[in-house]
């Protein structure tokens, strides 16, 4: 009993511990700051609590921190790494099977560009059938949709006077859905005048340019080569010393005999 009492007393000595009390209990160590053990405190406490330990008792601790030190080991996360869970493994494997970091950026990148372009092209043309069905300028129509925060949706089919007729809408930043006459004259009233003057003008541009066409093919084919119309030729020659004009819905006097 007393070389056993020594041998606690040494190993205490050695590892820098107070002395246990008489039950052999060693007095509980001061709290860290954090509340941990510092490495002296931890090493302190098991000098002391293996000194009262059997040899077998030894022997099967070392055995259990030998296996639980392999474990921990297989599971370590490397320095600067950390931990996943099930759920953020599964998904960082999806993410790697997709590619290289660099290389799904620039995936990234261009299909945001594309969806961009994409979309302006849409908008464009749903803006270009909005003013084609409802005789608008695309312009001006561009510039008070864009003002008024207005999506342009698809037209419509609507019965008219017993007709049917495409109708063009559009959804204000509320969700509601108007037509798009019954809004511009309710909200764009002193724009209607440049919003519809586009139908006036390109109606005045095509027959111009039918009238232009006539005009010239029956130039061409009256066979005078000095251009205009056909009445601009026949006064020329007229007054050139050629024949003379003969208006055509003028009675003709018979010739004299």
């Amino acid at each position: 009993m007393k070389k056993r009492n020594l041998l606690n007393l040494t190993a205490c000595l050695l590892a820098g511990a107070l002395i246990p009390r008489g039950d052999g209990t060693p007095p509980a160590p001061a709290p860290a700051n954090d509340g941990r053990l510092t490495e002296e405190e931890w090493n302190t406490r098991n000098a002391a609590k293996h000194a009262q330990s059997t040899h077998g008792d030894l022997i099967k601790q070392v055995t259990t921190l030998e296996r639980e030190n392999a474990r921990l080991k297989e599971v370590q996360v490397p320095r600067g790494g950390r931990a996943l869970t099930t759920e953020e493994a599964a998904a960082y494997d999806a993410y790697v099977a997709l590619g290289k970091p660099d290389e799904l950026k620039t995936k990234v990148e261009q299909g945001e560009k594309d969806g961009a372009e994409l979309v302006g092209v849409r908008t464009q043309k749903s803006l270009d059938d909005a003013a084609r069905d409802a005789g608008y300028k695309p312009s001006v129509l561009a510039d008070r949709v864009k003002a008024a925060g207005l999506t342009v949706l698809p037209s419509r089919e609507v019965e008219r006077d017993g007709k049917k007729v495409m109708v063009p809408f559009v959804k204000d930043a509320s969700g509601a859905e108007h037509e798009l006459p019954a809004y511009a004259t309710q909200h764009w009233g002193d724009y209607l005048p440049a919003l519809t003057s586009a139908a006036s003008s390109t109606t005045t541009t095509t027959t111009g340019a039918e009238v232009g066409g006539k005009q010239d093919s029956a130039a061409s084919g009256s066979g005078g080569g000095t251009g205009g119309s056909w009445v601009q030729q026949a006064l020329a020659k007229s007054t050139t010393g050629g024949a003379a004009y003969v208006d055509p819905l003028q009675a003709q006097k018979p010739a004299a005999n």
